[in-house]
């Protein structure tokens, strides 16, 4: 069962900090209409400073346009990727309760997060770059080259596995009893800007989208949705 849906642009040693944002805004939003939370450790960047902040309830901003389906506002993010130096997108809520739906979309993101309902330290973190396993972490910051580490290679996902083998990997830890219970709650927020739009991120109330403009400043773009239609765009400049 589908349960919600996120977007970010941050650099790797941030990454860790933004998902416990990104999953405690879902948990909110799943205690009002069935979402989602986690815990995740990490050190702590350095503080950021607010130089500016703008609503947009009419007409546009970098080609994103209030009354835009989400499927055009996704299409739009692809377009000014470069031109905006987009490099990361989340979008809030996308949490499951079950795996087998997530078969064609785990492809689609760059990392699922496996825990029990209520988040463990030792929640799995599974992170993708070129189409292929980068990292596996726990909550609490050990990184593993595999995962489960007793487990055969094909009830295990191992750092170098191809994305399109880890459903089926997946399904078969899934089905061992002592890790059943790593995937009452699965979490999909960052989302590949390389692959197709997820007909998913529609249920989502909220995407965030963040463009650099050099290495200390960049501009967060909240994207707030109602059905699917987007509403408002609040736009913050930060500098790091």
């Amino acid at each position: 069962m589908e349960m919600c849906v996120w977007v970010i642009n941050v650099k790797p040693v941030m990454k860790k900090l933004l998902l416990v944002l990104l999953i405690g805004l879902s948990l909110t939003a799943c205690i009002k209409e069935k979402d989602n939370n986690e815990r995740i450790t990490g050190p702590e960047p350095l503080p950021e400073k607010v130089l500016s902040r703008d609503t947009i309830t009419s007409g546009q901003l970098w080609g994103f346009a209030i009354g835009q389906t989400s499927a055009n506002a996704y299409a739009n993010a692809q377009e000014i990727k470069i031109e905006r130096q987009i490099g990361y997108m989340s979008v809030v809520g996308n949490v499951f309760t079950s795996l087998e739906p997530l078969q064609n979309k785990i492809p689609l993101y760059t990392t699922i997060l496996l825990d029990q309902t209520i988040g463990t330290s030792t929640g799995i973190q599974i992170y993708f770059a070129n189409n292929k396993v980068k990292s596996i972490w726990t909550n609490d910051g050990v990184q593993m080259g595999r995962w489960p580490v007793v487990t055969g290679s094909n009830s295990s996902v191992a750092v170098g596995d191809n994305i399109n083998d880890i459903y089926a990997k997946l399904m078969n830890i899934k089905n061992i009893s002592t890790y059943a219970n790593k995937f009452e709650r699965i979490s999909m927020f960052d989302k590949d800007f390389s692959k197709a739009y997820d007909p998913q991120m529609a249920n989502s109330r909220l995407w965030y989208v963040n463009g650099n403009i050099d290495d200390k400043k960049y501009y967060r773009l909240e994207l707030n949705f109602t059905a699917g239609t987007l509403t408002s765009i609040y736009s913050t400049l930060l500098e790091k």
